[in-house]
Formats: C-alpha cells, sequence, structure tokens
C-alpha cells in the first residue's frame, strides 16, 4: 500500500510538471548550460608611419584608418566546477607567442591563476593591413623596420580589456550551434598542390566551405554574442592599401554587430567574431588573381563581408541546437625541431621534423593574392629545377634591386650567410632554403609551438599557430573525429592564427611541390604529421582525464628588443596657422552617394592613438545639438592621414575626413570633426586639438 502511494504521488508530480511546461513551457527559457559573457575592445595601433605586416612590403606603411581593430572575447564557464575557456578573436595578422605571453601575465596579475596558457586560446582574423612591430621574435617585425613597443602594448592591453570585461559579465545561459557550407565566398589559390593530395578527388570542394556558428544566448533572453569560423584569406586589400583596415572578416563582424541592433533580444553591447580556420590556401579573390569582384579593394572586401554575413546571419537565426555537456581543456608546448613523429602518422618510418627554414618560394608571395613581382623568383622552386630555370646568385642580385626592399633586406641576410649557415637542408628536401630560421644568430620564429584544444560540449576547438592549408585541417580533423567518435563529439573546428605564429602547415604532399605555402612550412614536410600525432596524444589524455606534459617554456623576449620603431620627433605648422584648423572645407551640401572631404592641419597620429575613441567624427545636428553619427570605425568614413609635401612646412601633415553617405543616412544637417594630438619641438610636451568643418546639408538624389 505504502508502494502504491508513492507511485500516486510521483506520477501526480510528472503531471504537474508536464502540465507546468505546457502551460508557460513555450515562453520561458529553461536554465542555462553554462556561464557565458562577452566583450570587444580596441587594439588599433598606429595609425601612420608603421609598417604593414603581411605581405612583406616596407613601403606599405599606415596613412589612416579605414576601420579600427578589434578584440572580441568569450569566456565560457561550467556552472558545476571552476573550469573556464576564454576565446578571442582579433584584428591582427596573427597572434605572436609575446603577445600572448603579455596578456596572460595581466591577466594572472588581475585574477591569479584564474587564467592561464591552458585555459585562454588568442586568435586572429589575418589580416593583412593592420600595423606590423609587435612579435618579438623577427621575422613578423621586418616590414615595420623593428620593434614597435607603442603597438604591441595597445594589442596586449586591448586583449586584456577585452577579456576582463566578458569575465565581469558572465551569467547564466546557453550555447546554440549551426553549420551550414557558403560556397562562393572562397577559392583556392593553388589547386595544383592541392591536386597531389591523393583524396582531393573525394571531396566535392577544393577549400574547406563549412561555417560553424555558435550562438551565446543567456537566461533571460538575451543574445550577447555569436563566434563563426569559415575558412578565407583576410587579403581582399592589397599591397596598394595604406588605411588600417579589420578586412572582410572585421566587416563582417561590424555588419552583424550593427545587424543586432535592430534585434530586441540582443544586448547594446553585443559581440560577433568572424574567427579563421584552415585558411592556408583559401582566398577571397574568386573572380581572378587579386580580384574579389568589386571594383576596388573596398567594394571587394564589403562583398566578401557580405557573403559571410549573410551566410552567419541565417545560421544564427536557425541555431536550435545546444551545446550540452562538459567543458575541459588541454595544452602542451612542443620544441618542434627534431620532434619525432611515428610511423602512422608519417605513412612509413619514424621521422623528425627539421629544424625552421624559409624556402625561396615563399619570397615570391603568392600568385593569387600578393605576388612580389622579384624577377627570376617563383612558386614551386625546388632543389630539383633549381638548374633548370633559376640561379640563386643572380636571384639575390635582383631580388635586392627590385622594387621590394623586405626580401632585398632579407637577401642581405642570406648573402652574408649562404656559404655558412643558408645551405638546404635534407630533412626539407626539396626545399631549396633562402633563410634559415636562425640567422646570424638571430631566431626569425619560435620554435617552441603552442598546442591547445578546447571542449564545450559536443564542440571540440582546436588551434593552429600556422596556416593550415585545406587539406592539412581536413586530415586533422579527421584524426581528431575518429578518436571522439563515441565520446560525444561530432564537430571539430580549426581555430587558425592561434596563440604564435610559424608560417604554414602543409600536407607532405603539398610541400613537395614547394609552392608559397609549401616555401613558407618552415619545419618541412612532417609538420602536419606532428601536428597529428600531438593532437592525438592530447585527445587521448582528455579522453582518459589525464593531464599532458606542459612541455618547455618559450623564453620571454620582452626584453630582448634591440631594433625599436623611431617615434615622433616633432610636429609643425606654419606661424599663422593652427593645429585642427581647416585648410579644405566641405561645401554646402551633399547628395547621398556623394564624397565629402574635410582636410585639417594635423598632429601625427602615433602621439595619441585615440584607443576608444575616433580621429574623425561624422556628426549630425538633431534638436538644435550636434551628436555623432559615425567614427573613423565606420565603414563608410575614412580618415586618411598624408605628410605635407611644402619645402617650407618639413614636419607637417594634414588629416583628411571622409565620408560617402550611404542610402539608409537621414536627410539633415551634418559637419565633420578631426580629433588629434601635436607634439612641440620645444617642449616635447604632446598636445589636444580639436578641428570642425562648416555644417552642409545631405538630401536624397
Amino acid at each position: 500500500m505504502k508502494k502504491n502511494k508513492s507511485l500516486l504521488s510521483a506520477t501526480r508530480l510528472i503531471k504537474s510538471a508536464l502540465l507546468l511546461f505546457i502551460t508557460v513551457g513555450p515562453t520561458t527559457t529553461l536554465a542555462g548550460e553554462w556561464l557565458i559573457g562577452s566583450a570587444k575592445y580596441d587594439i588599433t595601433g598606429p595609425a601612420a608611419d608603421a609598417g604593414m605586416v603581411g605581405y612583406g612590403e616596407v613601403s606599405q606603411t599606415t596613412q589612416g584608418i579605414h576601420t579600427r581593430l578589434w578584440s572580441r572575447a568569450f569566456v565560457i564557464a561550467d556552472k558545476t566546477n571552476s573550469k573556464r575557456v576564454v576565446f578571442v578573436s582579433a584584428d591582427l595578422q596573427s597572434i605572436t607567442q609575446g603577445v600572448k605571453q603579455g596578456v596572460i601575465k595581466k591577466l594572472q596579475a588581475q585574477f591569479g591563476s584564474r587564467y592561464n596558457d591552458e585555459n585562454v586560446m588568442l586568435t586572429a582574423t589575418h589580416t593583412h593591413v593592420g600595423p606590423g612591430g609587435y612579435d618579438h621574435y623577427v621575422m613578423l617585425n621586418m616590414s615595420a623596420l623593428g620593434y614597435d613597443s607603442k603597438n604591441y602594448q595597445a594589442i596586449v592591453d586591448g586583449i586584456y580589456d577585452s577579456i576582463v570585461a566578458a569575465d565581469s559579465k558572465l551569467a547564466p545561459g546557453n550555447i546554440l550551434i549551426e553549420n551550414g557550407l557558403l560556397t562562393d565566398a572562397s577559392i583556392n589559390r593553388n589547386p595544383v598542390p592541392y591536386g597531389q593530395n591523393p583524396e582531393a578527388t573525394d571531396y566535392l570542394h577544393k577549400t574547406n566551405k563549412n561555417m560553424t556558428v555558435l550562438k551565446l544566448v543567456t537566461d533571460n533572453n538575451q543574445e550577447i554574442g555569436m563566434i563563426n569560423w569559415f575558412a578565407v584569406h583576410n587579403v581582399s586589400f592589397g599591397m596598394s592599401q595604406r588605411q588600417l583596415s579589420s578586412d572582410n572578416k572585421g566587416i563582417a563582424s561590424q555588419l552583424f554587430e550593427k545587424w543586432t541592433k535592430s534585434r530586441n533580444s540582443a544586448s547594446n553591447d553585443f559581440v560577433g567574431a568572424f574567427a579563421n580556420s584552415n585558411l592556408g590556401d583559401a582566398s577571397p579573390n574568386v573572380c581572378g588573381p587579386s580580384d574579389g569582384c568589386g571594383a576596388n579593394n573596398e567594394e571587394s572586401a564589403l562583398l566578401s563581408a557580405t557573403k559571410q554575413f549573410n551566410k552567419a546571419k541565417s545560421l544564427y537565426e536557425a541555431a536550435s541546437a545546444p551545446l550540452n555537456g562538459s567543458l575541459d581543456y588541454r595544452h602542451q608546448y612542443v620544441y618542434m625541431p627534431d620532434y619525432q613523429v611515428n610511423a602512422n602518422f608519417t605513412g612509413g618510418i619514424q621521422q623528425g621534423v627539421c629544424e625552421g627554414a624559409i624556402g625561396w618560394s615563399m619570397t615570391a608571395g603568392s600568385t593569387w593574392d600578393g605576388p612580389t613581382n622579384i624577377p627570376g623568383i617563383f612558386e614551386g622552386m625546388t632543389t630539383i629545377n633549381e638548374g633548370q630555370s633559376w640561379d640563386r646568385s643572380q636571384n639575390l642580385f635582383d631580388s635586392v634591386i627590385s622594387g621590394y626592399p623586405i626580401f632585398g633586406l632579407m637577401n642581405a641576410f642570406s648573402s652574408i650567410s649562404l656559404f655558412n649557415e643558408a645551405q638546404d637542408d635534407p630533412c626539407q628536401h626539396p626545399k631549396p632554403t633562402f633563410l634559415n630560421r636562425k640567422t646570424l644568430g638571430i631566431e626569425l620564429y619560435t620554435a617552441h609551438l603552442p598546442f591547445q584544444m578546447f571542449r564545450i560540449g559536443s564542440l571540440l576547438i582546436v588551434s593552429s599557430a600556422g596556416e593550415m592549408t585545406t587539406m592539412s585541417g581536413r586530415r586533422l580533423i579527421n584524426t581528431l573525429t575518429t578518436k571522439f567518435a563515441e565520446h560525444g563529439i561530432d564537430q571539430v573546428v580549426i581555430a587558425g592564427l592561434a596563440n604564435a605564429y610559424h608560417g604554414y602547415v602543409t600536407t607532405p604532399e603539398e610541400f613537395q611541390m614547394q609552392y608559397y605555402e609549401g616555401g613558407h612550412t618552415i619545419y618541412g614536410p612532417n609538420t602536419l604529421p606532428a601536428y597529428q600525432q600531438i593532437y592525438s596524444n592530447m585527445a587521448d589524455a582528455m579522453l582518459q582525464n589525464q593531464s599532458v606534459p606542459s612541455g618547455p617554456t618559450p623564453p620571454d623576449l620582452s626584453d630582448d628588443q634591440i631594433i625599436p620603431v623611431l617615434g615622433v620627433v616633432y610636429d609643425d605648422k606654419r606661424l599663422w596657422e593652427s593645429f585642427g584648423q581647416v585648410t579644405k572645407n566641405a561645401r554646402n551640401q551633399y547628395t547621398i552617394g556623394e564624397e565629402v572631404k574635410v582636410t585639417f592641419r594635423s598632429g601625427h597620429p602615433r602621439n595619441n592613438l585615440q584607443i576608444g575613441g575616433s580621429f574623425i567624427d561624422v556628426q549630425r545636428k538633431v534638436n538644435g545639438n550636434w551628436v555623432t553619427w559615425l567614427t573613423d570605425d565606420d565603414i563608410d568614413t575614412k580618415f586618411i592621414w598624408r605628410r605635407d609635401t611644402a619645402v617650407d612646412c618639413l614636419a607637417c601633415s594634414f588629416a583628411d575626413g571622409v565620408w560617402r553617405p550611404s542610402a539608409s543616412t537621414p536627410e539633415g544637417t551634418y559637419r565633420i570633426v578631426h580629433r588629434g594630438h601635436w607634439k612641440s619641438g620645444w617642449d616635447r610636451r604632446i598636445r589636444s586639438y580639436t578641428g570642425k568643418s562648416k555644417a552642409f546639408t545631405v538630401v536624397k538624389p
């Protein structure tokens, strides 16, 4: 009788719960699986006289801003224990090891042991038109002609601030996931080496077309963030670009974040990250070499961004499957030179990873996305075809006198060391060595590579410090998918440009062809097999709930930078002028789509980076008051800085505020405001100034 009463009580309880769900379930959010937080922070570096990093061209220096650069941070914590992870997508060419070290140092000073190398993953969108000089190794600093401490600090501080802000906003919530194919936004820029892979014909597409979207929603139904991964080079802007830009990935983020403002369910500080994946041979220039189908670079960047935005938007709106399960992570440093890879990953016998070396094909650049056009240098230069069509000594001379001084500089190093250091390494066969990783006692790249994986329920996020080609990423994903197939993980994504940088990761078959990507796979043909082995071991440890050895800690080289970038000496103007003075004013009226351009007497933008601010504002008059309508971050504006070439004003410069009102611009009265700082040549003090254009009206055509 007692048993029957218990059964009756249980039945009534179940019925009551079902009735409650049927009555209020559709409008009530279930308790969140996770604690989630998101935030972003400005990491825009010097907008003038800073060498850009990506194309390796020293004459490509910054001259203003197309869009600002941002760090987008997401913190995800397990509600049942203290485990948490940080994922960051930053508008940079790459995350350097020094940046990761600097961020971790600041986080631990703030939070103690809460954050460390293991649970913080920093990734980059891979823009090629951001300022360089922020590495503690030499290679990425060459185009900036030295180490730029101001840029480094802006990046480290901004990433740190974005993580701190995301941590402070942690709230219970859910993460929803959705996948889909974006088929018209990328093309394989080097199909010849891709075709050497025996499984190439097994795949319909020659690049990774998959987009994975995460939707972060708090328990009160507030949408706070989106992360998506899609593999494509962030190179819609070419070598002619001089204004800082987050390129197609950052523009897509801007479009997405603006779109969410129309959604009542989205928070005002919603963060949308368009992260990169196995992008190594995936180009946005789908209409031809350096041709993204737009009339110019800006149109091509916007077109690529719009494709990514539209797909992410549709997946975001369709996302309904929650990420449920455990939160876990692993991290390990591996010293790559001579790391031994077992036969089951090399397809034969145990082999070692090579000491690092740059191949000659790397100096040719990518024929599709950014060729250097150095005479006699081409993709596919091997030790096999060396005597047939090219001559090293002649190429050294041609490179030095060519229009690409960065490679001339590198060749100067190479010519000095060819006879003792830059000899061809049999381990790197058939790569002809242009420069060794260690040249004249200088390390060009780190040898201590970070390997890291996050498990968030059924999703596995795997970091890559190198630019993985399409097939390299597929092989690594297949390795890990097999490992986790029966353990609740059904989705694996590659998070590209993470935690350090070491060039490319090609398959052994692609490496043999020595195209640009193979020439820049500095650790040789077994780089990918090493990745597969390391991550396979890491997966075993995760599945067995075991730790992995932390590996050798990379050295901190922050105090070893001996070639600093020069700063501003002073700013000048003519005696009758003032800083911020308008030298070319606006007209009285413009129509939608017509360019507005106002010129101001300017100070040097390096005097104050305006982090969190803006050099150029478009202000609109509303009820008699001027309110900011757009800033230098918006894609409809440009801040252009240029030197005054007049002989009587040697340290003078101009700032142009450029705006092209879009179709959504309301008619009304506007003005352009320029804010900056100038440095005195007398007392060395830096002072602020402001300049304003006259008011003008914008009308519809």
